[in-house]
């Protein structure tokens, strides 16, 4: 049962990563993911900070996606991260937000496969196979096979990560559909390669909780890319039409979140928004549904031990 912090540090320096991952590891945290925003610095520089900065703590993007960087070049920057930090690394992946087709102009319709030979290539690779079989050519860097924890909300995202993951993300999932994104990635188990070591997934919940005035403010400025990448069926029934959702894309895509946050309906925050810190209540919720780890939205630096302690007691209250 694993504790992971997902940084939600606005554009991120390397002094904040490094002062972030000392203070998880310190805190006891399993994990910590990092962002991967074209618009703010390289993701897997930052996780080479926080690598360095730490001992046992296992770091990696939270998520990266198969698009913008060629599958090499991955394969490449989890081999060259592994010099420093050894089996630490972790790959994190999913589908990307709305700016990877509104700005990069990338069709995302084919995530899942895309996710899943990105996988598939990782792991080939890291059992001596080369990079190209027309070619032969071979990675000349050593690469011990990753972690991957794959993230998303999309039906065909969460069965790729039943199917290929060692973990898999629910990352500010509408309480309405907890259960089915759950019944989706352990329908993927089914389904899974025989190369992967682990026979299931483990389900890690990151659920938006109010801690505080301060928290619920800032989970509510990141709620515009849940609805999003929430199935159409829910946004409807949040009183959400398609011309709707388009403005709400635009917005998110230009990077106006403030605006962006206004057109997010009263019934989507009730959806999202965990009124309650109470760990024995969400602990009977991840019990109920199978949930075994736990990972926490990190919007403070000074929140991590208090945090990082709230998802232990969620834990062991299951």
């Amino acid at each position: 049962m694993s504790v992971g912090v997902i940084a939600h540090l606005e554009n991120p320096t390397f002094g904040d990563v490094r002062d972030l991952a000392i203070a998880a590891e310190l805190a006891g945290a399993d994990w910590l993911g990092l962002p991967d925003a074209f618009w703010w610095r390289d993701t897997w520089l930052l996780v080479a900070e926080a690598a360095r900065a730490t001992r046992a703590l296992v770091v990696g993007p939270v998520v990266t996606n198969p698009y913008l960087r060629h599958p090499f070049h991955t394969v490449a920057s989890v081999a060259s991260l592994q010099d420093v930090a050894g089996p630490r690394i972790q790959l994190g992946l999913g589908a990307g937000g709305s700016e990877v087709t509104g700005i990069a102009g990338h069709d995302r319709q084919d995530a899942p496969e895309r996710i899943e030979d990105l996988v598939r290539l990782v792991r080939r690779v890291s059992d001596g196979e080369p990079l190209d079989d027309v070619t032969g050519r071979r990675l000349e860097v050593a690469l011990q096979r990753p972690p991957v924890l794959v993230a998303g909300r999309a039906s065909d995202v969460l069965h790729a990560a039943g199917r290929v993951g060692d973990r898999a993300l629910l990352w500010s999932v509408p309480a309405s559909e907890l259960a089915r994104c759950v019944d989706l990635v352990r329908g993927g188990e089914g389904e899974r390669d025989g190369g992967i070591a682990s026979d299931s997934v483990e389900i890690v919940w990151a659920p938006a909780v109010a801690h505080d005035e301060r928290t619920r403010e800032r989970h509510l400025r990141s709620f515009p890319y849940a609805v999003l990448n929430t199935r159409a069926a829910v946004q409807r029934r949040w009183g959400l039409e398609a011309p709707d959702v388009d403005r709400l894309r635009r917005l998110v895509v230009e990077g106006d979140t403030a605006s962006a946050r206004e057109l997010v309906p009263q019934a989507a925050v009730d959806d999202l928004l965990w009124l309650t810190p109470d760990p024995a209540e969400l602990g009977e919720r991840a019990r109920a549904l199978g949930i075994e780890g736990l990972a926490v939205p990190l919007y403070d630096i000074d929140d991590v031990a208090d945090r990082v302690r709230w998802a232990r007691l969620v834990l062991e209250s299951r």
